[in-house]
């Protein structure tokens, strides 16, 4: 068997194992993430699609037993589009073919940009989709996350498709602003920290040669599907339904150890991905101690764990969310010293890994600080916030030049593989 056709049986074979578990892991009722499961998320999110099914909008949106820190898009389109809601396994179901759209939009906008390459090796990479815990787990128990992330693919698909085409007819490139709009817009309708996406095409729009109507017909559109969750923020009170205030803080203390949780979280998705960067890893690494700015960074790397350590009581912490290192560190080390040792120096290597994956990069830098900016102000920071949404955003919006092959895709495959088996065991434990 020539190499060539090892590569292609093997990609077959990893693709169908991952199809195949993803229908096996629904039929084994698997909660990979924590969330799922009988008793998890999908009692509230069946209990506040019945308040949507039983009450008109208005009531529903002020209900006293609703119960959910995102939007109620996800139950609006449930209840008008959705025939399948009289059940709750009915319900599951449906939101589990749903699902699948995510993969195979995955695997159409990676055509899309790296059209050059083998559509089987595509293909691989899009089925890594069905190796995360928190996609199999929102698919399988009926919530929310899959919908935003649906939503990013259709709006990557559109923005690309718009900014690389000169031409669209007249009405043609205004009926394309209007979908990048809206379907951008939906992004954060459907979970509030998608706000990004828009923000991304915005500026993308913006900065580009298009002539000045197109701008200024972006601005209107955003502006005008920015009007109901202003409504919603006159109902409330708040940017999110009172029942879920307390998600969002509102006291003067930012929470300054949610960036060192965020790093670890965001960098344990990157690490995987430094490979497909156009230069081998050894010549990156090679080239972070060769710039002066990233001693700087690394200096302000220590001086935020010096802060940790001398202002932070880590006891203190809640053991709710913050992510992999956290639980690591709870199983490796009894010891609570040894726990906080084990932490930051993970808080360390995870910013090495974003400076190396950043490269200067000012778009990818933003994007960035946008989320760290966001975990200073919500509480619990939950993995499942950038689970697969770092690996989806790292092939779409993310500015990166990118050496897609056979090699870095099985390393892909696999690092995810051992995520999933390792989230699997953990909870399976967890709940016995």
């Amino acid at each position: 068997m020539t190499k060539y056709n090892l590569y292609n049986f093997t990609s077959i074979f990893l693709i169908a194992l991952a199809v195949l578990s993803y229908f096996w892991g629904f039929y084994l009722d698997e909660n990979s993430a924590g969330a799922g499961g009988p008793k998890g998320d999908i009692v509230h999110i069946w209990s506040n699609l019945k308040i949507y099914i039983n009450n008109d909008i208005i009531n529903s949106l002020n209900h006293a037993d609703y119960y959910d820190s995102r939007l109620p898009t996800a139950y609006l389109l449930h209840e008008y589009l959705n025939p399948f809601i009289e059940t709750k396994i009915a319900f599951r179901r449906s939101v589990f073919v749903i699902s699948l759209a995510l993969p195979l939009l995955f695997f159409l906008c990676l055509k899309q940009k790296f059209h050059k390459e083998d559509n089987l090796l595509l293909l691989l990479i899009s089925s890594t989709v069905f190796l995360s815990p928190y996609f199999r787990t929102s698919a399988y128990w009926g919530l929310e996350e899959n919908y935003g992330l649906i939503f990013l693919l259709l709006t990557f698909l559109s923005l690309n498709n718009f900014l690389n085409n000169e031409n669209f007819s007249s009405y043609k490139i205004y009926l394309q602003i209007f979908f990048i709009t809206f379907l951008s817009s939906c992004c954060f309708y459907f979970d509030q920290k998608l706000i990004i996406i828009p923000i991304i095409c915005f500026f993308q729009i913006l900065l580009s040669n298009k002539n000045i109507q197109l701008k200024l017909l972006t601005i209107f559109l955003y502006l005008l599907f920015s009007i109901p969750f202003i409504y919603l923020i006159i109902l409330w009170g708040n940017i999110v339904h009172p029942s879920s205030a307390f998600r969002v803080m509102h006291t003067n203390d930012l929470l300054l150890f949610n960036i060192g949780y965020t790093s670890s979280i965001i960098a344990f998705y990157i690490f995987p991905i430094l490979f497909f960067l156009e230069k081998n890893l050894i010549h990156k690494i090679k080239n972070f101690f060769s710039a002066n700015l990233n001693y700087l960074l690394i200096i302000l790397i220590f001086v935020y764990l010096a802060y940790l350590m001398f202002f932070l009581d880590f006891g203190d912490l809640t053991d709710l969310g913050k992510g992999i290192v956290h639980k690591s560190g709870k199983i490796l080390f009894e010891s609570q010293y040894m726990q906080e040792i084990f932490t930051y120096f993970s808080f360390f290597v995870s910013g090495v890994i974003l400076i190396i994956f950043l490269n200067r990069s000012l778009k990818n830098t933003l994007i960035l600080i946008y989320f760290f900016t966001l975990s200073l102000v919500l509480w619990p920071i939950l993995q499942e916030y950038f689970d697969p949404l770092i690996l989806v955003m790292a092939f779409t919006f993310f500015n990166l030049r990118m050496a897609i092959n056979y090699k870095n895709s099985l390393i892909l495959y696999i690092y995810l593989s051992f995520l999933l088996v390792g989230s699997n065991i953990y909870y399976l434990n967890l709940t016995n």
